[in-house]
């Protein structure tokens, strides 16, 4: 059996599914990149499901939401929308704001192979 990594602090992975936390996390992410002194110096994966993904549904997202995930996405953050919750919320690639990726095994399992990879587990 492979030996999990090690949580590395400059490697974290974002879960966010409840929708009534999706500028709270957004917030959290600009935090972390100012405590970590610059997105240089932390590798951020925001992995979404459930119903926050519908925040960042191109047709419906706010003007906040749109701003902070294009500029996040600049900075490198890796956004990943879960297979299920898109199939659930019949949306595509294209239907969600730019910079999204599919986590084609769900979303849980993308959070386990991130964390397998030593990325710190933050739900807030």
């Amino acid at each position: 059996a492979a030996t999990p990594a090690t949580p590395d602090a400059a490697k974290v992975a974002y879960h966010l599914s409840d929708l009534d936390k999706v500028d709270f996390v957004l917030g959290n992410i600009a935090n972390h990149y100012k405590g970590m002194g610059g997105p240089e110096n932390v590798t951020i994966a925001l992995v979404i499901h459930g119903p926050a993904l519908k925040a960042f549904h191109k047709a419906n997202a706010s003007p906040d939401v749109t701003k902070h995930t294009a500029d996040y996405t600049k900075n490198g953050l890796q956004l990943h929308a879960c297979i299920n919750t898109m199939r659930g919320q019949n949306v595509t690639l294209e239907d969600l704001l730019p910079g999204f990726a599919v986590a084609d095994k769900g979303g849980v399992v993308r959070l386990a192979q991130l964390q397998a990879q030593g990325y710190a587990y933050l739900r807030p």
